[in-house]
């Protein structure tokens, strides 16, 4: 009898335990019906439809089910898989989501889907050698250790540029010494890790140095300076900076956490954007006015419905404002611009400005559609600007150019991040342009809300 015979038919050894197990269920179900029908909680005509149609469905089910019997029949006698094994195995592991391939006892990889050729970089790998296509010596040491003992093992890699992280899940094939490989991206779980190592280390060390100082001038008052009460004030002012500066540090660690627990949460309150720039702008006037800067709002009479949350849009504007003063010379200008565009992507090009030698990085990409309506907000300062080469890691936590910005100045690092966890809530962009000696200007732009929900709202 052929293989395509043996797997058509059901072993006849198991026909009547099949049989009788089919025939039980049905005559129970049937049984249960007629209690129901009995007891009035169902009528007599819908018990016998229902009865018809589970003895229908039953007979239909046991016509085209498969018994466990036909993975064994599958398998030849030389220790192999027949034709319709392979063809099935192959199915299935082109429909996996995930990469996956499976090796047979020759060593030769005979099926695989596109991810997997995607992972390896191989557009041609079905029949050839494992050892050729996969490239990875951890995974071929347990791939030979579970062909050879049949035990299922997992194994974690690294591909590509050093960056990629997979977890490998090795298990026995059908056929002796065949194996199933499926594999698993680990990237997000080992780049989260990373991060949270990296933050770790640098806002102890952020938090280390005023701890430092602190303990430096502590220690200095109550040893040699003593009795020296005229040098206390210079002492304690600097010891005043010092827990200011670590308040500050405490206070944006527990901003940003707040927002990035919430960020794929989407807000749901429509506010008014030229109100949120007004106040907001108003209230850093006295700052701007102490350092012998003028601020100026530009635009931003007309009301903007935007579906936001007014703390954080305050808190977008307040960082961006706050930076351009601490980096605006004395008698320089902060000017605060806002306006709409037609689309997100052109509000884009509004929010970083329009001057042709500056250099433009976009800092976040929105998620909402580029085609959508948006609002957008730019904060320009005539200081120092930043250089070509700090652009790009502008956003990042701790990180700060203050050597491209006028010499050292006092900050946590976290304004930015703060700005980009805020509008990757908000769907919305960030974008910055710079030219060296002539300032710089940050930008954020986001959708407007829809027309019926700002009408709502108004109502």
């Amino acid at each position: 009898m052929s293989s395509t015979d043996r797997t058509s038919e059901t072993p006849p050894s198991r026909r009547p335990e099949r049989a009788r197990d089919f025939l039980v269920l049905t005559a129970s179900g049937c049984a249960l019906i007629a209690l129901l029908s009995a007891s009035g909680a169902l009528g007599w005509i819908e018990g016998l439809t229902a009865c018809m149609v589970l003895c229908a469905g039953s007979l239909a089910y046991f016509v085209g089910s498969v018994p466990p019997e036909r993975i064994q029949e599958d398998v030849a006698p030389n220790g192999g898989t027949d034709v319709s094994a392979n063809t099935s195995v192959r199915k299935m592991i082109e429909a996996l989501p995930f990469p996956a391939f499976h090796i047979t006892p020759d060593n030769r990889i005979d099926a695989l889907n596109d991810h997997v050729r995607h992972l390896f970089r191989m557009s041609q790998a079905q029949g050839a050698l494992k050892s050729v296509a996969i490239r990875q010596p951890d995974l071929l040491t347990a791939t030979d250790r579970v062909a050879r003992t049949g035990a299922s093992e997992r194994v974690e890699f690294m591909t590509g540029e050093g960056d990629e992280l997979w977890l490998a899940h090795l298990t026995a094939g059908i056929a002796p010494q065949s194996v199933f490989i499926f594999l698993e991206d680990r990237t997000a779980v080992h780049r989260a890790e990373r991060a949270r190592a990296d933050f770790l280390a640098n806002a102890s060390h952020e938090l280390r140095t005023p701890l430092t100082a602190l303990a430096g001038f502590i220690e200095t008052m109550r040893g040699p300076a003593k009795n020296d009460r005229d040098s206390w004030d210079g002492f304690l002012e600097i010891m005043h900076q010092q827990t200011d500066r670590m308040r500050h540090l405490v206070s944006d660690l527990l901003s940003l956490s707040r927002i990035e627990f919430s960020e794929h949460r989407p807000p749901d309150s429509i506010i008014d954007l030229s109100e949120v720039l007004s106040q907001t702008v108003l209230a850093l006037e006295p700052i701007a006015a102490e350092r012998s800067i003028t601020l100026k709002l530009e635009g931003g009479e007309d009301k903007v419905r935007i579906t936001a949350k007014w703390d954080e849009i305050a808190q977008v504007i307040q960082n961006l404002v706050g930076n351009a003063l601490k980096y605006s010379p004395s008698g320089g200008t902060v000017r605060v611009m806002a306006g709409t565009s037609p689309s997100m992507l052109d509000a884009g090009r509004k929010a970083t400005g329009n001057q042709p030698e500056a250099t433009r990085a976009i800092l976040l990409q929105p998620r909402a559609s580029a085609e959508v309506p948006a609002a957008w907000v730019r904060v320009e300062d005539d200081g120092q600007g930043i250089a070509r080469k700090h652009l790009a890691r502008l956003g990042e936590r701790f990180y700060r150019a203050d050597e491209s910005r006028g010499g050292s100045i006092e900050g946590t690092g976290l304004g930015l991040a703060i700005v980009k966890h805020i509008m990757a809530r908000h769907r919305g962009g960030l974008g910055v342009a710079s030219e060296e000696s002539k300032g710089a200007a940050f930008g954020v732009w986001l959708p407007v809300a829809e027309k019926s929900a700002a009408t709502s709202a108004d109502d």
